[in-house]
């Protein structure tokens, strides 16, 4: 809601009096149930307070109270408002002024026009318009970052930059569905070991499971994988197993910065919707300069005035896990520690998942190494899509900066059950290779390939004969020879179990009576159908 809207939901006689206080004409003849003159003065305080200098001007005046709590309503949630309960609490806390009701603080900016209210959810929220509040937000963050700012001089990140990261692991965690039985306990949990060699996938390091915010209780980097492709069907449970889902070969196609946006956007909901506290130091943090270097710790004594819970306990902790980690995860955030302080830069990924700039380019590795030993080194940073290819026709056998793949009889035939041939296995690596590939791979994939479909099965029925002369008679009729594929010895006949029910009713028209066996589903033949 624009200021403008805003003034227009509250009474003419309170739209007068902020006219007033800002100096601004009102006209003599002016009528209360007037909508026209209304929207007319509305629009001139509106201009009038959205010049930048006007809205500092209508803050001369205002006490400490006042402004911290118009500091409050401006950034806290980022920008969504505060419950108006949650605020005045919070003023009172501040002042320690327990039984002062602080709605006095908060009227002498509803007075001025910076504050309004409005019905959310069956709650009354304090909140300043969006155009009004850009203007505040720039004045109150200048003020804000010059205090929690720290030289770039000083920034080292903690860990080595690794870009492909989340996108790698969803990767992996999916193509280990497709190739693996993932059983569940009878609570719903996958089995300890399949746990830890997912967790080796996902580059999950030893925690304790209690940082976990989900109701199953696996490493947090696993339960977030998890429970995100859940969300998008990505993976479904069936039959007590944990399986690929309906939409992840179409989600494995879409673009990586769609990837890179559902993983944000979950993130979002999951971790930091419900979470006021954490919902403003995110929102601060994202509109930091570009470049500018941030103090988390700095930023958390900030928090002592824009906290709206009741009690800042375990926000330290909250921040780490749920917000700092996470948005390094994700490649929102570089993180450094330096002297017991914790800071942050916003990287440009972050940026524009946030909304604030362009979405940036994205260079992945394109190419592998193939060994004589059947070995395929691929690097950490390699083309998503390209890895999820290698993983269906080669085993993991090491998750490091250069990862390694095993080529063997067995990973070959897995691919070949999911529609690779060797000839597009050979391709596939010929065309990716940093290097020509050596002869002895090639030739064992040609190799091991022509075993593929030598022996199938087939679903058919025995048609059982009391003499061969009967079974002879029946591969000579042409209304049923047709549902027959061979004889197989004395008396035995073979059937398409598809065919079953139709040979019943041509036997049955034939006069040939059939016996059908208990349990069988019984057909009543065409003709005997017509008499009835």
């Amino acid at each position: 809601m624009n200021l403008k809207d805003a003034l227009m939901n509250i009474p003419v006689e309170r739209l007068i009096s902020i006219a007033n206080f800002y100096g601004i004409t009102v006209p003599c003849d002016s009528q209360s149930d007037n909508i026209g003159f209304a929207d007319d003065l509305a629009s001139s305080i509106s201009e009038h307070l959205l010049v930048p200098a006007n809205a500092l001007v209508a803050m001369n005046g205002l006490n400490e109270e006042e402004i911290i709590a118009l500091r409050l309503i401006t950034l806290s949630g980022g920008g969504r408002g505060v419950v108006v309960e949650q605020c005045h609490q919070k003023l009172n806390q501040l002042s320690r002024k327990w039984r002062r009701n602080g709605f006095k603080v908060i009227e002498v900016l509803i007075n001025r026009g910076l504050v309004f209210l409005k019905r959310e959810d069956y709650r009354q929220v304090y909140f300043v318009p969006q155009d009004l509040r850009n203007i505040l937000t720039d004045f109150f963050l200048a003020s804000l970052f010059q205090t929690t700012g720290s030289d770039p001089s000083r920034f080292n990140p903690r860990h080595l930059v690794d870009h492909a990261a989340p996108l790698r692991h969803m990767c992996l965690f999916l193509s280990y569905l497709r190739k693996n039985e993932v059983r569940l306990t009878q609570t719903g949990t996958i089995f300890k070991k399949a746990q830890n060699e997912l967790a080796v996938l996902v580059e999950e390091s030893d925690v304790d499971l209690d940082q976990s915010l989900f109701p199953v209780r696996y490493p947090p980097r696993l339960a977030f994988l998890i429970y995100f492709a859940k969300s998008k069907s990505l993976c479904e449970e069936r039959s007590d197993t944990l399986r690929l889902g309906s939409q992840a070969n179409a989600w494995i196609e879409s673009p990586y910065s769609q990837w890179r946006r559902d993983l944000y956007d979950y993130w979002l909901q999951t971790f930091i919707a419900q979470d006021p506290d954490l919902n403003t130091m995110y929102w601060i943090i994202m509109n930091s300069p570009e470049n500018s270097v941030i103090s988390v710790d700095k930023l958390l004594e900030e928090m002592d005035t824009l906290s709206t819970s009741h009690s800042s306990h375990g926000l330290d902790l909250r921040v780490e896990r749920n917000l700092i980690s996470m948005l390094e995860y994700l490649g929102a955030l570089d993180v450094a520690q330096a002297r017991g302080e914790t800071l942050v830069r916003v990287t440009p990924m972050g940026r524009a998942l946030f909304g604030t700039e362009p979405w940036p380019e994205e260079v992945f590795d394109t190419y592998i190494y193939v060994q004589s030993n059947f070995e395929i080194l691929v690097p950490c940073t390699v083309e998503p899509r390209i890895l999820w290819a290698i993983d269906t026709f080669a085993q993991n056998t090491k998750v490091d900066q250069m990862m390694v793949f095993k080529l063997t009889k067995n990973s070959v035939y897995r691919a070949m059950l999911h529609g690779y041939t060797p000839d597009l296995i050979h391709q596939f690596l010929a065309e990716h290779s940093k290097t020509p590939l050596p002869q002895n791979v090639v030739y064992s994939i040609s190799h091991w390939g022509t075993s593929y479909g030598r022996i199938e099965f087939e679903d058919v029925i025995l048609l059982k004969c009391d003499s061969d002369e009967l079974a002879d008679e029946l591969m000579m009729s042409p209304k049923i020879n047709i549902y027959l594929k061979k004889k197989v010895g004395p008396g035995y006949l073979v059937v398409d179990r598809e065919s079953y029910e139709s040979l019943v009713a041509a036997l049955s028209e034939e006069g040939y009576m059939p016996k059908v066996g208990a349990g069988t589903a019984r057909v009543v033949p065409k003709k005997a159908t017509q008499q009835t």
